[in-house]
């Protein structure tokens, strides 16, 4: 079922179920019965929105890496079903045609560090190497590419153009955490039951 009827998550397009999702597998929290959304829910409004090249984007237009990649890191803890299974696999397969032989992605037209972080982050989410084939352009791995939009000062630029970016930088902070619990054997980054009492 779709609820955007009631103004909440669906406003904003897919984002709002990607988030409402991650929000509530964070700490695996119960639904409350006068939620808008169950999980089910939340899950089909992320399902019915992919796009026929298994990509998925904000407003229903051509898929974006950006929009692909956090689709599947919702999608992540719900693998073991069939549905799910094949639209991440579909998905993946999406996001490394998208890929640019530097390995960096193109979104809105622009190639970006926050593309790079998003899909470094749903690699972690879904247990996959960066090793993985897929997304290995040339010998660089993803965790390459970002690090090339890095600065002298530990900012991370948004464009290859760039000087630090705040937004840029976030998100490849939380993608290297990512990273870095998934080489150190811990529950993924939107997994909070390591660090929640």
């Amino acid at each position: 079922a779709d609820n955007e009827g009631n103004g909440i998550l669906g406003k904003q397009g897919i984002n709002g179920y990607i988030w409402g999702l991650n929000a509530l597998d964070s700490c695996f929290y119960a639904v409350p019965e006068e939620a808008f959304y169950t999980r089910e829910e939340l899950l089909l409004n992320i399902l019915n929105r992919q796009n026929a090249d298994g990509g998925w984007s904000l407003g229903g237009g051509a898929s974006d890496p950006d929009l692909t990649a956090m689709a599947l890191q919702a999608l992540a803890r719900y693998r073991s079903r069939a549905d799910v299974s094949a639209a991440v696999e579909a998905g993946l397969s999406c996001l490394s045609q998208m890929q640019e032989e530097n390995g960096a992605f193109s979104s809105w037209g622009t190639e970006s560090s926050e593309s790079v972080s998003q899909v470094l982050t749903a690699l972690t989410e879904l247990g996959l190497s960066l090793d993985d084939a897929r997304f290995v352009k040339n010998g660089q791995t993803l965790e390459d590419v970002l690090l090339r939009f890095a600065q002298d000062d530990g900012s991370f630029a948004h464009t290859p153009e760039d000087g630090g970016n705040l937004l840029a930088t976030t998100q490849a902070f939380y993608a290297l955490t990512a990273l870095q619990r998934a080489r150190n054997g811990k529950p993924t980054l939107y997994d909070m039951s390591d660090v929640t009492p």
